[in-house]
């Protein structure tokens, strides 16, 4: 397989539009030796041929079932032969520039193993984008809000580097999957992404992987893309939010002895009552006084209390 300077993989699901979209602020900037590759995961709205119609240069993996995120990427990456490879959301818009200043950045730095971009919201403001791997104080920080109240402080708001203010090149922990940009020679290390990963934290466990095996993880902020958010995902379901504390706890059990993960779930647990009860209230209150939003509250409640009962273990 002749390799080529950029292959980029997305994973969709349902989203036709979004990746119509995606799709077409790519082929702006792509270049003569760059590969896309859509790995579709049983979508039933006619993504796929919508693609092929618009797009016949794309292409193609379609699943028979929704395999989950992580082995879709997989699938993806065993097709690409890209000396880079871009895992890429379908819900994200490029900037100009983006592709190349991505690109000129891992030729530049030639220990990064993977970058991330700036992320940026609809209407131009910062989007976080970087994180600490879980550890049990950061968790602890999150679960009873000192990340909030102390937003500033490197030592309470860690898990979610709250502190960070996106205007330089850093080394971090980790990137959020929305746009991963991945060294060949560093997936050749590293591995492919972990399969028990179904849906959240598997790009946590690669970047963690990276580290471990010498490879850094970098934030960029020379290129920029919008990232809508909740292409496929409605981020107030309950069943997604159980996902995402179950692969998070999943992830952490998978690299720190027993008893610190024990203690992970029942600090991270009772966060999550303290949440369940705190909504509830409002969900009353909003409720008592007739509030547009008792709707969206009861289903954060409802999401609380699903991820509660995962907890413990009901």
């Amino acid at each position: 397989m002749k390799q080529k300077t950029l292959s980029i993989v997305i994973v969709n699901y349902n989203t036709r539009l979004l990746i119509l979209a995606c799709l077409r602020t790519i082929m702006k900037q792509i270049g003569k030796d760059f590969e896309i590759i859509v790995v579709d995961n049983h979508s039933v709205d006619g993504s796929p041929q919508a693609i092929r119609n618009e797009f016949p240069e794309v292409v193609i993996i379609e699943n028979d079932q929704n395999l989950g995120y992580a082995k879709a990427v997989n699938r993806g990456l065993e097709k690409s032969a890209g000396e880079f490879i871009l895992i890429l959301n379908s819900d994200i818009d490029l900037r100009p520039g983006a592709l190349r200043e991505s690109l000129e950045f891992m030729r530049k730095q030639a220990d990064a193993g993977i970058m991330g971009c700036k992320l940026l919201n609809t209407d131009g403001t910062l989007q976080p984008s970087c994180e600490s791997f879980p550890t049990l104080w950061n968790i602890l920080c999150e679960s009873f809000f000192l990340d909030k109240f102390f937003p500033s402080s490197r030592i309470f708001g860690g898990l979610h580097m709250t502190y960070f203010t996106y205007d330089r090149i850093a080394k971090v922990d980790r990137v959020m999957g929305a746009f991963l940009m991945v060294r060949r020679k560093a997936i050749d290390d590293i591995g492919l992404m972990d399969e028990q990963f179904f849906f959240y934290s598997e790009e946590v466990d690669w970047c963690y992987r990276a580290w471990q095996k010498g490879w850094p993880v970098y934030f960029f902020p020379g290129a920029e893309v919008i990232h809508y958010g909740g292409g496929s995902a409605n981020p107030v379901s309950a069943g997604l939010f159980v996902e995402r504390h179950k692969n998070r706890f999943l992830f952490y059990k998978k690299n720190h002895d027993i008893f610190s993960s024990l203690a992970v779930r029942v600090i991270a647990g009772a966060g999550i009552v303290l949440r369940l009860v705190l909504w509830s209230t409002i969900t009353g209150y909003a409720y008592l006084r007739k509030g547009p939003n008792a709707a969206t509250c009861a289903r954060k409640v409802g999401a609380y209390w699903a991820t509660t009962k995962w907890y413990v273990g009901l």
